[in-house]
């Protein structure tokens, strides 16, 4: 290879074969040629001049003459090999070269091919990264569509290929190609629809928050939740026993009655959320706290606080996460908590002086991060479980009159339990009359 870069090739005739070397060897062996030549002269020469000498006759003359001759013949083969050679080596040259210069075509073709292909794909790509923040730009809702048309095309392009690979193949199958294009528009169709229903369910979820209480009980038909107000003069007793036995037994029996049928029956994830907030309230009642079940007050406005509890100068705002066992709780919610918290006293003046403490009760594990979180926040977890036998009946006492209410009565999660005034959970109904307690005759009554 010369300092071009280009490669030069040398062929010669050696030992009766035409070989190529490269120009030093080439150069080494036309030397040796040379000398083979110059030799066999010499010796020629030396052969012939002294016969010629001691010759008289003139024939001498003639040995020197058919010397010269076979030197001429020598002279003339060496030089008509040296011109094939020559000729076959500037062919074959020439061959190379053009092999070469084939080859860098080709490799420039190449890769003006992949730098074509590639600067369509970044235009491609650019294009839907244009469009997709277009859409986004119009909504948050109108980009999600355009993303989930976009994951159902991407579907369809494997099937895509495979239909153009049938087509090309050696013996075409247009068919086979044609069904999987088929396929491939279904899968796309199906595809669409499931991404554009996740992420409905997703800004649903984001919109409305609350609606992640309900995404265990979608399906089970077995759990019920009323959410609206029926007939505030109504006994909501009579949902829970049938009309002969709400006429037949005493009203003390068929309260009882109800509450056990209550307890027994199925809850949707809402209803047992809600009796674990309860749950909480009655440990923090019977410790001496005056509890406000704001979660199950103000329902979608609780801004994520199901109880405020206040005792003394200490309120604690508690956010309580009754979720299955093998569920992690994240960050989100810790930082939902504290936000809330951080928040209350700069709407209630009357806070001034009370010191606010977020708490984090759940029955489930936080991860890593949610933990970390909490402690550098300063956001108190208690783990613990929700005893299922605890006392639901609230006897309360306003003014004079002595009233008892059970869980699915309509003032319960407004009533409040101060057991320095005398006012009680209980078990039964039974034993709640038994303590001068009577359930309410209309029960909207309003509760102290």
């Amino acid at each position: 290879m010369d300092l071009d870069g280009n490669r030069r090739y040398c062929f010669l005739v050696h030992n009766g074969a035409i070989s190529m070397s490269l120009p030093g060897t080439a150069t080494r062996i036309l030397k040796e040629k040379l000398r083979h030549r110059g030799l066999i002269t010499f010796l020629l020469l030396t052969w012939s001049v002294p016969a010629f000498a001691r010759s008289s006759d003139g024939s001498g003359f003639v040995v020197l003459l058919g010397i010269g001759g076979l030197v001429g013949a020598y002279w003339l083969f060496t030089t008509m090999v040296d011109n094939a050679v020559e000729r076959q080596m500037t062919k074959r040259k020439n061959e190379i070269d053009t092999k070469e210069r084939n080859e860098r075509a080709q490799t420039a073709k190449l890769a003006e091919q992949e730098r074509a292909q590639n600067a369509a794909l970044f235009n491609q790509r650019r294009a839907e990264l244009t469009a997709m923040s277009k859409a986004f730009d119009t909504s948050y809702i109108a980009g999600r569509a355009w993303l989930a048309n976009f994951v159902a095309e991407a579907f369809q392009t494997p099937d895509d290929a495979i239909a153009r690979t049938l087509e090309l193949k050696k013996n075409p199958a247009h068919k086979a190609a044609d069904e999987v294009r088929r396929i491939g528009r279904e899968k796309k169709d199906i595809a669409l629809r499931l991404k554009q229903v996740e992420y409905i369910l997703k800004t649903y979820h984001e919109y409305y928050p609350v609606l992640e209480q309900y995404h265990d009980d979608i399906l089970n038909e077995d759990a019920t939740l009323n959410l609206d107000d029926e007939d505030a003069e109504s006994d909501r007793v009579s949902r829970y026993i049938s009309q002969q036995e709400y006429d037949r037994l005493k009203p003390v029996e068929r309260n009882q009655l109800a509450l056990e049928k209550w307890k027994a029956r199925p809850k949707s994830s809402v209803e047992i959320g809600r009796m674990f907030e309860r749950y909480l309230g009655h440990l923090y009642e019977t410790d001496g706290w005056t509890v406000s079940y704001f979660g199950a007050n103000e329902g979608l406005e609780d801004m994520g606080r199901d109880l405020i509890c206040i005792k003394g100068s200490v309120m604690h705002v508690v956010q309580a996460k009754y979720w299955a066992k093998h569920k992690t709780l994240h960050e989100k919610h810790i930082f939902q908590l504290y936000g809330t918290t951080v928040l209350l006293p700069l709407t209630r003046p009357d806070l001034k002086n009370i010191r606010v403490k977020p708490v984090f009760a759940a029955t489930t594990k936080l991860s890593p991060t949610a933990e970390f979180a909490a402690k550098q926040l300063g956001v108190e977890v208690r783990s613990l479980d929700m005893s299922k036998d605890y006392p639901l009946i609230k006897c309360n006492v306003n003014g004079k009159s002595k009233i008892y209410h059970l869980p699915f009565d309509q003032q319960y999660d407004r009533v409040r339990i101060d057991p320095a005034r005398g006012e009680v959970y209980v078990r039964t109904a039974q034993e709640a009359e038994k303590l001068g307690f009577r359930r309410a005759m209309r029960h909207t009554a309003r509760a102290a």
